[in-house]
This record gives structure tokens, C-alpha cells and sequence, in this order.
């Protein structure tokens, strides 16, 4: 597979509700620097009302100049629902802070990339013209004839105003090719792009859905198999207790506990634990990130091939951040729980983060 195929399968759009206040660049951890304050906390959250009747998800940026002021508000992806993007950048120009400031003086920063997701609860069927793309694409499938089929992807992933059915169609057909290259992590942040948007629908209690229980147990039982591979322990119990919510007692669950159960045991006997981690974009030319969680509390990153910008421990609601390059090993405060460790820098940047048994 060429790098450019690589690269398109490894394009996905994280799923969260729209923040609150924007996630701040690495310069906001710096000594003398106070980062901008929303004036308006309650009204921060961009919201959309009922008028919009179709699915919409995009990321957007924006800059906070000296006075405080939302400049520079830009879409970097998005399905292509005009109507929603416009409202987006309507809302956005809107906002007011306090502005950052430097040693005292008022300085203009940006805001890291946020993921607004806008769906429906609604019948879900996909467009004529889509289906018989989709088709199209699952015929080249089964030839095995997999670079036409995902030639085929690309038009399903740029097919414009596409639904939210229509994206978790093309995520689960993007995942199969990634399987067929034995691209791993490609495979896993298109299943993970299902599971988000299925969570939503069932966290808000929508009546329609995108899979069926049984099918999201599989995808949720593929995705632990994947964290298990890569020594994602912490990773993996997450997705396990998520199958175990929707369907303990089922073969599906029980089967993806024994594995967990004998991938523990391994993971627990060894001494310092490898796992291979790349960063990702949010959108195509954008930086990159990448999150494990944490099982053990002391730990270090090497083999870093490319560029680090930032690295974060976040525990629960605490964030701290971490100070690199190092050569020491970074250790979990005593008290903080249910940990992960975040990157972010230049998107492809490879690196191995090292986990430590305690004594060792």
C-alpha cells in the first residue's frame, strides 16, 4: 500500500461534544503565561437548534487576539453541511474572552482543533447514490480486488452531506481494508469512529441506532483484540467493562473476558511492558495526538521518530502536564487514579511508550 493510501485510512475525526473552553497549545503550561477565561461560561458550548435536519459533524479552529476576541475562526473537515458550518462560524465569532496573557501583557493564542458531532434520532437509511457506491465498494471487497475497493472508500469518504449512517457504512468498510493490510491502528481508529457515534445515539437514548447490540458487541470484541495485541491493557478493560454493560452472559462477552483474563496474567508477569504508538491528525495536514491508558504508575516514552510537542498525564478530571525530553521516568502521583498518558506534536511521529512492574 502506497503512503498516500496509508495515509487517507489513517484520517479520522474523533467524537466529542463541543468544548466548553478550547483546549490550549503546549505554550499554556509555561511559567508567566495565563490563559484566556470565557466571559460567558454558561453561553460557551456551542449549541444548534432544530431548524438543522441533517447530521453534521466538523472541526474547527480559532485564534483569541489581545482583546479577547474569537479571530480567525476556520473548518478544517467537515461532511459538508453548509447550513451547520455557518452557524458554527456565526457562533464562534460571538464569543468573548479575557484575553491570555504573557508576563502581563495581553497576547493573542490559538485553540487547538475541536470536534463538533450534530446528529438526529432519526430513521436511518442511506442516500440511493451511496448505497450503490457502498455496493460497489463491498463487490471489489470480496474479489479481493482491495485497491479498487478502497479507491471506492475515498469517493464514500468524500460524498457530500453524507449522514451519520452513511459515515459509520464507510468507517466499518475503511476498517476491513485496514484489516486486509494488517494495518492495525488504522483498523482501530475507524472501529473506534463506530463506537463513538453509537454511543452517542445510545447515551442520548435515540431510538435508532447504527448497529445492532450483536454487532456492536463484535466491533467492541475486535477492537479489545486489538488493544490486546499492542499491550493496551488499560485500554482493553475499558472496552471490556463497555461489552460487559450491554451484554454479560452472551458467548460474545464471555470469550472476550477469557482472552482479557490470559493477556492480564501475561502483561502482569512481565517487568516493563512495550507499546508501539503513532500520532494521528484530527484532520488531514493537522498535528497529531495520540492517548494509552496507564496500568502501571511509572513510566517513559522512547524511540521517538519525528516530533513531540507536549506530554500530558490526565487522570479522571486532572491534567498534568509533563516535562520533555526527559531520560528520568515519570511516575503517577500517589492518589491519582484511572490514568492515561497524551501526546501530542507532528502527526505520523512514531514512539514506544515503556511501562515499569512496580519494583523494577
Amino acid at each position: 500500500m502506497s503512503v498516500s493510501r496509508r495515509a487517507l485510512t489513517r484520517v479520522l475525526l474523533r467524537n466529542f461534544t463541543a468544548l466548553a473552553l478550547a483546549v490550549l497549545p503546549v505554550a499554556a503550561v509555561q511559567a508567566q503565561f495565563v490563559p484566556p477565561r470565557n466571559l460567558d461560561p454558561a453561553g460557551a458550548a456551542i449549541r444548534l437548534d432544530s431548524s438543522f435536519q441533517n447530521d453534521a459533524w466538523l472541526v474547527y479552529a480559532y485564534d483569541i487576539d489581545e482583546t479577547g476576541k474569537v479571530v480567525n475562526p476556520q473548518i478544517y473537515s467537515s461532511n459538508g453541511v453548509l447550513e451547520v458550518e455557518q452557524a458554527i462560524l456565526r457562533q464562534l465569532s460571538a464569543m468573548q474572552f479575557q484575553p491570555a496573557t504573557r508576563n502581563g501583557k495581553p497576547v493573542k493564542v490559538p485553540a487547538e482543533p475541536v470536534v463538533y458531532t450534530w446528529i438526529l434520532d432519526l430513521p436511518r437509511k442511506m442516500s440511493p447514490a451511496f448505497e450503490d457506491a457502498y455496493r460497489k465498494a463491498w463487490d471489489l471487497y470480496s474479489q479481493e480486488n482491495y485497491d479498487a475497493a478502497f479507491d471506492q472508500a475515498v469517493e464514500l469518504k468524500n460524498f457530500p452531506g453524507r449522514n451519520a449512517l452513511e459515515e459509520v457504512k464507510f468507517q466499518i468498510l475503511a476498517a476491513s481494508l485496514a484489516s486486509r493490510w494488517k494495518d492495525d491502528a488504522a483498523e482501530m481508529q475507524h472501529l473506534s469512529r463506530v463506537v463513538e457515534l453509537q454511543s452517542l445515539a445510545m447515551d442520548n437514548n435515540f431510538k435508532n441506532t447504527y448497529v445492532t447490540q450483536d454487532q456492536f458487541l463484535k466491533i467492541l470484541s475486535r477492537i479489545l483484540d486489538l488493544q490486546l495485541q499492542r499491550m493496551m491493557l488499560a485500554d482493553a478493560g475499558d472496552t471490556l467493562d463497555r461489552m460487559q454493560s450491554l451484554g454479560r452472559g452472551t458467548q460474545v462477552v464471555d470469550e472476550a473476558a477469557a482472552r482479557y483474563r490470559a493477556a492480564e496474567a501475561d502483561f502482569r508477569s512481565r517487568p516493563e511492558v512495550v507499546v508501539s504508538g503513532e500520532l494521528v491528525p484530527l484532520y488531514q495536514g493537522g498535528s497529531g495526538s495520540w492517548k494509552s491508558g496507564l496500568t502501571w504508575s511509572d513510566f517513559s516514552i522512547s524511540d521517538v521518530r519525528g516530533k513531540v510537542g507536549g506530554v500530558y498525564l490526565v487522570c479522571g478530571g486532572r491534567e498534568q502536564g509533563l516535562h520533555y525530553p526527559t531520560k528520568t521516568r515519570w511516575t503517577v502521583p500517589v492518589g491519582w487514579n484511572d490514568c492515561a498518558v497524551e501526546l501530542v506534536g507532528k502527526a505520523g511521529t512514531r514512539l514506544k511508550l515503556h511501562q515499569f512492574a512496580p519494583g523494577n
